[in-house]
Parts: C-alpha cells; structure tokens; sequence
C-alpha cells in the first residue's frame, strides 16, 4: 500500500482538475435567487461580495500550484507553469463565457473582469513561486 507521500502527485493533479471541474459545474448548475440576491446585496468596503468571490474562486489556482511546488510536483510534463497559467486564464474567461450558453444563468462582464482579476493574480504567483523554485 503506497504512503501518503507517495499518493502527494496524483492527489495534487487530482485537485487542480477537480477544482477546474468544481468551478465549471458552479457556473452552470441554476442558483437560487436568495443566494444569488445575497452576495449580490452584501458589500466588503465598497466591492460586492459576489465580485471578491469570483477572483477568490479564480486565485484557488494559485493555492493548488504552490501546493504542487512544496510536493514538487509537475501538473504537465512539459512547460508546466506555462500550460497550468494558460488553463488559469482560460478558466478566467471561458467560466463567465459558458453563462452565454446556459439559459437559467446570465453573462455578467463585470463577473468576468472579476474573474480576469483573479487569474491574473494568480498567474503572478505561479510565476514568482516558478522563479523561487529555479533558484
């Protein structure tokens, strides 16, 4: 039976598509109008929370990359930081994009600037984890 620092790899990977798979299901699945209209409602300083919770839910990529450094542990074989951040960008627009397609849920671009926010933050620490990692 193998350790659970010989599982680290493929549970690492595992939670970076799960995540993806998390965020796309969240996007389409209909929510009820009393969720919607309370993140909608509430403020955090002047920003709504359901903005500061897309670039949260975007930025969780940044957590499961840095994870996967600790471990060293490779997402892709190849170009590893470049694939991981161009899926992190992907999954910033796409996620907003694919309300287009769904009729119970509605495009907001303010969502997807929100979304962008995050995974633009997030791109910036896989890059300044990736540079650390090679020194």
């Amino acid at each position: 039976m193998r350790s659970l620092k010989d599982k680290m790899p493929d549970l690492i990977k595992n939670l970076f598509w799960l995540w993806l798979l998390v965020l796309i299901v969240i996007n389409v699945i209909p929510i009820g109008n009393n969720t919607n209209q309370s993140l909608n409602r509430n403020m955090l300083w002047v920003f709504r929370l359901d903005y500061l919770a897309h670039s949260i839910m975007i930025l969780c990529f940044a957590f499961i990359w840095v994870l996967a450094a600790i471990h060293h542990v490779r997402i892709f074989k190849q170009y590893d930081a470049l694939k991981y951040s161009a899926i992190v960008l992907a999954a910033g627009i796409c996620l907003e994009l694919l309300q287009l397609a769904v009729p119970w849920r509605s495009f907001n671009p303010v969502d997807m600037i929100y979304n962008l926010g995050g995974a633009i933050l997030a791109i910036f620490f896989i890059a300044l984890s990736n540079s650390l990692g090679r020194q």
